[in-house]
């Protein structure tokens, strides 16, 4: 068989193509953006007080369960008062034995008056008795400070809460002995509102100051906002309350606090959180997903899809976090497609299949244009 034959029988050759990889798009947009700044916090009471005995004494009634909720002047310990009623009543009996000198001493200067300008009476004798009146008026004081006192000793055999608030722990049980050096018998929290204390770098702390008339409208142009440790923020806004007027010189750092309601009890003392300051007015910024950012030796990158549907590699620069997405300062446009699903399967100049989707910009959830309508 001749070699033309051979040729001539051979079938053409067909160049096989791969159909274009599917991956999914975000299309990126500017939205408003507020400088903000988030702090390492920590939540406590805007009132405490411990509850502690001011007298020696026997727990006789305790009148409270731990950790429940007490009203202002609520009777929650009862001491033992037979000593304080007994000295009470002592000191009751010498304040009628000391007015009753004293009338007497003043009977007695009255009538030593009478006789000493007659002349039956010397003025050594007249000084002994008004002497003796003097000495009955500072007994008769001395008395009555005594009836005081125990009458206060009485009271403080009755231990009642001296605001609305929260109750803690019980350190002593009825029977127990205590005393004003015992420490505290509980403790009586306020919780609503509720304190959130934080630290600025003084370099921050100092621009403030330096603003000057600004700085004292700081707490109304501000938002605070809380992220509590399950990762939830907290529903309700707070605001600036305090400012350290000086430096900490073992940190660097000024103390402030920011205050929140906490009608519903959410926040409890002792809190570690996040708080998030942000200002009321910021500026439009672009902003792309998290999950579309890379990163190489030569800086961050995400993978765009043109308009001829080809990928290309596009580095940018980044600002702050918001959610899910994250500030590019620079490298790309309103409009552009970055992929977010399928970046491991393709790379800069392949032909893709895009498919539009939408992403909620606080979870990071991607959704196509019908399930976002559902």
């Amino acid at each position: 068989m001749c070699v033309s034959s051979i040729v001539g029988c051979s079938e053409p050759v067909e160049t096989i193509q791969s159909a274009p990889v599917a991956v999914s798009v975000v299309t990126v947009n500017s939205s408003e953006v507020r400088p903000s700044r988030d702090f390492v916090a920590r939540t406590a009471p805007s009132a405490r007080a411990d509850i502690s005995a001011r007298i020696e004494g026997e727990i006789m009634e305790i009148n409270f369960k731990e950790g429940a909720r007490v009203q202002k002047n609520q009777l929650l310990v009862r001491l033992e008062d037979n000593v304080a009623s007994a000295t009470l009543s002592q000191a009751q009996a010498e304040l009628t034995a000391s007015r009753s000198e004293l009338a007497s001493a003043t009977r007695n200067l009255e009538r030593g008056k009478e006789v000493s300008e007659k002349g039956f009476l010397s003025a050594a004798d007249l000084d002994k008795l008004q002497d003796r009146f003097s000495a009955a008026q500072g007994r008769l004081q001395s008395a009555e400070a005594a009836l005081q006192k125990a009458q206060n000793n009485l009271g403080y055999t009755e231990i009642r809460a001296p605001f609305d608030g929260w109750i803690g722990k019980l350190n002593f049980d009825v029977g127990a002995v205590v005393s004003p050096s015992s420490g505290p018998i509980t403790e009586v929290l306020v919780t609503d509102p509720i304190y959130v204390s934080f630290q600025v770098n003084e370099a921050d702390y100092v621009g403030y100051r330096r603003a000057g008339q600004a700085a004292a409208n700081l707490a109304g142009n501000l938002g605070l906002y809380l992220t509590l440790p399950d990762g939830q923020r907290y529903a309700a806004a707070g605001a600036l309350d305090f400012a350290d007027v000086q430096t900490d010189a073992s940190t660097g750092t000024v103390a402030m606090r920011a205050v929140f309601p906490n009608s519903a009890s959410v926040l409890v003392p002792g809190l570690y959180v996040t708080l998030h300051i942000e200002g009321q007015a910021g500026e439009d910024r672009i902003l792309v997903p998290q999950v579309a950012l890379q990163e190489t030796l030569e800086g961050k990158f995400v993978l765009v899809v043109n308009d001829q549907e080809q990928v290309a590699q596009r580095f940018i620069t980044t600002g702050p976090r918001r959610g899910a997405m994250i500030v590019a300062e620079t490298g790309l446009e309103v409009g552009d497609r970055v992929i977010v699903e399928g970046t491991q399967k393709v790379r800069s100049g392949a032909t893709v299949a895009p498919l539009q989707k939408q992403i909620d910009p606080k979870t990071g959830v991607l959704t196509t244009g019908d399930e976002a309508a559902k």
